[in-house]
């Protein structure tokens, strides 16, 4: 494993040198997925069609995306509903890449892109009127205080969407520890979001198992991508009918608090 990348700049680098993270990935993925997305993550089309539907910041609005990587569903999601995005990634090449990648989306002006982390994205308080964040939550060390800072740049009434994975037996030692002990409502309630909803997607958990299938198939390769996709299968494969594929969505309530 000593080859395998050990940061996500080294990572998203890996992703760019990739031809079967580019060519073969998206389609094993889902075949309806537009090539400028060149996902990293594992939703499909009709995911990002539902985080669209879901995050509702109306035409101009404002849309963040917190652990945006290289930009893709982002800005695919910004593209479909009209609105204005900021992008925030910890990674500086996964920031540079995606500003790289604007004019695929013909977004622009009307896109940016900022290096922060998940729970201090630098970003003003209120400043979204959504924010999404694709398959990463469950790395940040701390989801509380990450979960407070969605909340933070949320303005109120604004709507949070996001996917991950989580045991289906909590505390379940057998599963990664960071999949083990997330439970979205909670952690989503807690940090003070309302209409908190944490919805099973099995089909997309399916499509997932079968990228990893062909990755293994594929044998031997000097592809990066295809060679950090196989060390992932092996790891994965075993455990996933130990965990679930969520889409998680919430609200930040309206204060007459004044908080």
């Amino acid at each position: 494993m000593s080859d395998l990348p050990e940061t996500f700049d080294e990572v998203f680098l890996v992703s760019e040198r990739s031809e079967w993270l580019r060519r073969a990935f998206p389609p094993l993925l889902d075949a309806d997925l537009p090539p400028e997305v060149e996902p990293f993550s594992f939703v499909p089309m009709s995911g990002l069609e539902e985080i669209a539907s879901a995050v509702r910041p109306g035409p101009g609005g404002r849309l963040v995306d917190v652990a945006c990587g290289r930009g893709g569903p982002g800005m695919w999601v910004a593209r479909r509903v009209g609105a204005t995005l900021c992008g925030v990634d910890g990674s500086p090449v996964a920031v540079a890449s995606a500003s790289r990648r604007r004019d695929a989306f013909g977004l622009g002006s009307t896109a940016r892109f900022v290096v922060g982390d998940l729970a201090d994205t630098g970003l003003d308080k209120g400043m979204a009127d959504a924010v999404m964040c694709v398959d990463a939550f469950q790395f940040t060390e701390d989801r509380d205080r990450a979960a407070r800072e969605l909340r933070r740049v949320l303005r109120p009434g604004g709507r949070l969407v996001l996917t991950c994975w989580e045991a289906r037996t909590p505390g379940d030692v057998d599963v990664a520890e960071r999949f083990a002990t997330l439970r979205c409502d909670q952690v989503l309630r807690d940090a003070g979001f309302t209409d908190v909803d944490v919805a099973e997607r099995p089909a997309w958990e399916q499509r997932r198992q079968a990228v990893y299938e062909a990755a293994l198939d594929a044998g031997p390769s000097d592809d990066p991508g295809l060679t950090l996709m196989q060390a992932e299968a092996r790891t994965a494969l075993a455990g996933m009918p130990s965990v679930r594929r969520v889409l998680v969505t919430a609200t930040n309530p309206t204060r007459t608090d004044g908080s």
